[in-house]
């Protein structure tokens, strides 16, 4: 089964293996986001990347969309 590529968004949740990451603010190439150990875990600080690079990290790391994102 080939699943089609998600469209990274502000807001969205993906699950992984042992950890979630959330999209907090996307921009043209770079991405903020969060990488949490379980939901709702406090103090976790922001991160930053690549778009192209979290794509491809999430795509290896078989994450799983749990939230859409949020409509501003």
């Amino acid at each position: 089964m080939k699943n089609s590529p998600q469209v990274l968004a502000k807001g969205q949740l993906w699950k992984m293996k042992d950890a979630y990451i959330q999209i907090v603010e996307l921009g043209k190439r770079l991405i903020h986001y969060k990488m949490m150990k379980q939901l709702g875990q406090m103090r976790v600080r922001t991160q930053m990347s690549g778009i192209e690079s979290m794509g491809l990290y999430l795509k290896n790391n078989r994450a799983r969309l749990v939230t859409k994102a949020c409509a501003d």
